[in-house]
């Protein structure tokens, strides 16, 4: 699956014309949730979902528009009965989308929020969505505000309302949900009556990476998915890591599972499982595992294959409180015995530190 950060990067990166649009608000069972995006390039070619069917045909001639304007806007969709009929969708309800032409200096601001997804830390992306003056259009200007106040762009309102932005931060990014926010000139100092601005938490996305794709790994993709998880699946077998077997993963790598860590970025968001088909291989990944900033590792094994491990890599030089923080043998203990039983556990486990974190 194509990150959509990345693919804004390359685009504006090579100078090309793109749209992006994110819905800003939904009512209803919607498709999908608020702050889904879809990324159009001149050439028609598209990232992403909004939900499908007649909204994003709609969406993508709209794009096309922008485009050619360099000006933003606000869809209203009402997904009426006749629609989804049409559509071949089943579900219904109103949703907003605010639809904007991506420019060029808004690049630096991209790479920015793609260093934090990728190597840890949280921040507020503010985009203005609409603003009330007969003199400005500034539809599309954006900030992205770290946690720790740090700024790469910048708004027309100036430092007041960036610090109005950072005030909300703690709460949007606990709560991991976009939000408009609107302020009035009231407020502040402006020459304008009215501004909306978009506000997107952006936080290191969670990753699961399974090492192993056996029965076990087969049972626990679908259920890591429906918890909100990435899922990235490694195996060195063709035969078994494939999208037959895993429809569902993210991604699927097929490589030696050494060289396989050459491929992955491993950060204090990412969750390692180990469920190999053998001790060699498990012991392989862990020690390779324990020198990452990983927030979790899980091995499978009962306690004297585990032992048996860790005494070796003690025995290679592995700080012994390093093995502390492995999750081994892996899941909660719920007495699991079946492939199913075991990634139930798994996941249980998983959803527990995550919790944590949050916490």
């Amino acid at each position: 699956m194509k990150d959509i950060y990345t693919e804004i990067i390359n685009a504006l990166g090579a100078k090309e014309q793109l749209a992006l649009a994110t819905i800003i608000n939904r009512v209803g069972s919607a498709p999908r949730e608020a702050g889904a995006k879809y990324l159009v390039k001149k050439d028609g070619t598209a990232v992403g979902s909004i939900g499908g069917g007649c909204v994003e045909a709609d969406v993508w001639q709209e794009a096309r528009k922008v485009i050619e304007r360099g000006e933003g806007s606000i869809l209203h969709f009402k997904l009426t009965s006749e629609q989804l009929a049409d559509g071949g969708l089943i579900c219904g309800g109103n949703i907003d989308i605010f639809l904007e032409p991506l420019r060029e200096d808004s690049l630096n601001i991209y790479r920015e929020v793609l260093r934090v997804r990728q190597q840890g830390g949280a921040g507020i992306l503010a985009t203005v969505i609409s603003v009330d003056s007969a003199s400005q259009k500034r539809e599309g200007v954006k900030v992205f505000i770290k946690a720790s106040g740090e700024k790469t762009g910048s708004l027309f309102a100036g430092e007041e309302l960036e610090r109005r932005i950072l005030g909300e931060a703690e709460r949007l990014l606990r709560v991991k949900k976009i939000e408009v926010m609107t302020v009035s000139s009231a407020e502040t100092a402006n020459h304008w009556k009215k501004v909306e601005i978009l506000l997107e938490p952006i936080y290191s996305e969670p990753t699961v990476y399974i090492f192993g794709a056996g029965h076990i790994s087969q049972q626990l993709v679908p259920l890591v998915k429906k918890v909100h998880f990435k899922t990235v699946v490694i195996d060195d077998r063709e035969m078994f890591a494939n999208r037959d077997r895993f429809p569902e993963a993210d991604e699927i790598i097929v490589s030696d599972f050494k060289k396989s860590f050459e491929q992955i970025t491993i950060d204090n968001s990412s969750y390692i499982v180990i469920v190999t088909r053998g001790h060699l291989y498990d012991g392989l990944i862990l020690e390779m595992a324990v020198k990452t900033e990983a927030h979790y590792i899980g091995m499978i094994g009962s306690k004297k294959k585990i032992q048996t491990l860790y005494q070796i890599l003690l025995n290679k030089g592995i700080p012994k409180e390093a093995l502390d923080k492995v999750h081994a043998p892996i899941g909660l203990d719920i007495n699991s015995e079946t492939p199913e039983e075991i990634a139930v556990s798994i996941v249980a486990q998983l959803i527990m530190k995550r919790r944590e974190r949050l916490a």
